[in-house]
């Protein structure tokens, strides 16, 4: 079997050395190829029956002819989903569930950073300037007594819910199947229809849901206008999910409390983007699923796919295309 691995995306997101090495001892009976270029993919695809990558290209897609499954190591897999690949026999799988827990953390991290104004104690340390006066100040009302709501309630918006009920927070969650029973740590589950209800009442809101063509700037002027002035948001899913723009706006004036944002539109955050200089923003630069090692467990579940597709047995985490996750 021809495997191509094209997962490279510098600076970070590039399959090191040692996990290309990794699986080809796994694998000696493939025929196992690094395509680091758009020379090497044209070299590389044409053949291949397998590939490993987070993106491609219409024109890559088009060089696939004979590939059959293509794996990201990636939970999103917008950007794998270009015109044809719906409509085609090719499975989509992603790593969902493998970077779960540094995500939530990060999540819950951000959630009492922000609360808390921790970001403007670094700033004000960086200053040299004893800000007693001016946190001690901010009024934080206790997590016992806070609202968290999970938007997405995947594998990592269930974590964030666990995460958010052990420290005392009520929980309530955003998902379709509304019907099935709420998971272990939700106080209340409700549909997408009722979110800027939902909002109303939330003094913390984290994104934890996949990008699709619905739920693209699925946050924006409508939704801040329904939040709380003392809410704060958390985006530790993808950027396209919040209107940029009206999200500037709403911190600008003060329409909510403060934004804590992992994922961009654009990455890397254009320098001149007023985000940077907002005093109610924590800026993280999409880190939040790097824990003790994020290679070593997606190679582990694609080398386990591997085994499963040259077995004929199903394979873990199938994307349903029409749906986008």
């Amino acid at each position: 079997m021809r495997i191509v691995l094209a997962v490279h995306d510098p600076p970070v997101w590039t399959l090191p050395d040692r996990e290309v090495a990794r699986i080809t001892a796994a694998l000696p009976d493939d025929e196992v190829r690094v395509a680091r270029s758009a020379d090497a993919r044209r070299h590389t695809f044409p053949d291949a029956d397998v590939i490993l990558t987070t993106r491609l290209t219409e024109a890559d897609f088009a060089l696939a002819r004979a590939v059959r499954w293509m794996h990201s190591t990636a939970v999103g897999v917008g950007a794998l989903l270009v015109p044809g690949v719906a409509d085609s026999p090719v499975v989509i799988s992603n790593s969902r569930g493998v970077h779960s827990e540094p995500i939530a953390e990060h999540a819950i991290a951000l959630v009492l950073a922000l609360r808390r104004g921790l970001h403007l104690a670094v700033a004000r340390q960086l200053e040299r300037r004893w800000a007693q006066e001016e946190l001690s100040a901010r009024r934080v009302p206790a997590l016992t007594g806070s609202e968290l709501l999970v938007i997405g309630l995947g594998a990592i918006g269930l974590r964030v819910a666990r995460h958010g009920a052990a420290l005392g927070m009520r929980v309530v969650g955003i998902r379709r199947r509304v019907s099935e029973p709420a998971p272990e740590g939700l106080s209340r589950v409700r549909p997408p229809e009722a979110l800027r209800e939902a909002l109303t009442t939330a003094d913390a809101i984290v994104l934890a849901l996949p990008r699709t063509g619905e739920s693209q700037s699925l946050i924006g002027a409508a939704e801040f206008a329904c939040m709380r002035p003392d809410a704060v948001l958390v985006n530790v899913a993808r950027g396209r999910l919040i209107d940029e723009t009206a999200l500037i706006e709403a911190l600008g004036s003060g329409r909510i409390a403060g934004a804590a944002l992992d994922a961009f539109p654009r990455e890397p955050l254009d320098p001149a983007s007023p985000l940077w200089g907002l005093p109610n923003v924590l800026i993280s630069p999409h880190v939040a699923p790097f824990g003790s090692d994020y290679w070593a467990p997606a190679v582990d579940l694609f080398l386990e796919n591997v085994r499963r597709f040259k077995h004929g047995q199903p394979l873990l985490n199938v994307v349903d295309k029409a749906a986008g996750y």
